[in-house]
């Protein structure tokens, strides 16, 4: 084996069911980025306000993106937790503007069970969660009673500490072992796999050497049966790669998610909607030509 690693596993992507939705499984989606926050790492403050996001939101959906994910706190390493009176102000009346505006999937990327209950209320059909439901218990109640699609992430830690001294023995082994726990957990409350995607959690208490296991190793996860969603947009852990520590990190973004589709990622999360759909339909077209 060289530096460039064993061939390809490639991995069909897996259809996911949200709200009255069934989602792709024909080719990997890609869910749009919408911070409305004024701390994010990479787009903090550009779209707070309902203005603002909205002109995001046509944006990111011309572009090509298929699910809008809003987000009112930030999970960059350090931040701080944000009261849930000010998520909800962030949140709530975005999601409702986008629902009236846009004919689109929305997901709310909280941990917050209020939070995600009033995106639910107000339009939204996905809740992204990246303590897997474990930060508020409440969690654990909300999606079943919309039919909403979930998204359960591996996180050790919070954000505020999570990359404080992050260590596995074996990385892959232990993400696959965590996100089957939770997925259990789910079914038991009545919420089925089809509606469930995993996302490994690049970056949430992850060394650079963790992050790369993972995508390398990204379709052991299909295992798990569920839609797998990969969020390694703009990262940090891009900038800590030799070669790349002077990277506006967009390229190296592209080449992450077209890894990931090719090794069964069925989900995208990304900033750089158009540049990742044009490396996806180039892809498609080589892999659909015929000799």
């Amino acid at each position: 084996m060289t530096s460039w690693g064993a061939p390809i596993h490639s991995v069909k992507p897996r259809p996911w069911r949200a709200g009255p939705l069934t989602l792709g499984g024909d080719r990997p989606l890609l869910m749009g980025i919408l911070n409305v926050t004024p701390d994010s790492f990479f787009d903090g403050g550009l779209h707070a306000g309902v203005d603002a996001a909205l002109r995001h939101a046509e944006a990111l959906l011309a572009a090509g993106a298929d699910i809008l994910d809003v987000g009112g706190e930030s999970s960059r390493p350090g931040a701080a937790p944000v009261p849930e009176a000010d998520e909800l102000a962030r949140t709530r009346p975005v999601v409702a503007a986008i629902a009236k505006r846009f004919a689109c999937p929305i997901s709310i990327d909280t941990v917050k069970a209020a939070v995600a209950r009033a995106a639910l209320e107000a339009g939204a059909i996905i809740v992204n969660d990246i303590s897997a439901m474990e930060q508020d218990s409440g969690m654990l109640e909300v999606p079943q009673a919309f039919g909403a699609g979930v998204v359960l992430n591996h996180m050790r830690g919070t954000p505020k500490d999570m990359q404080t001294a992050p260590r596995y023995d074996d990385t892959v082994a232990e993400v696959a072992a965590y996100l089957k726990g939770r997925i259990q957990l789910l079914a038991a409350v009545g919420i089925a796999k089809d509606r469930i995607a995993v996302d490994p959690g690049i970056g949430f208490g992850k060394r650079p050497q963790d992050n790369h296991a993972l995508i390398e190793q990204l379709h052991l996860l299909d295992a798990l049966g569920c839609p797998i969603l990969l969020g390694a947009s703009r990262k940090s852990f891009i900038g800590k790669t030799p070669g790349l520590e002077k990277s506006d990190r967009l390229i190296p973004s592209v080449a992450v998610a077209v890894y990931a589709a090719l090794k069964g990622a069925s989900i995208l999360r990304v900033h750089d909607v158009g540049e990742t759909r044009e490396a996806l339909a180039m892809i498609a077209a080589v892999r659909g030509a015929s000799v």
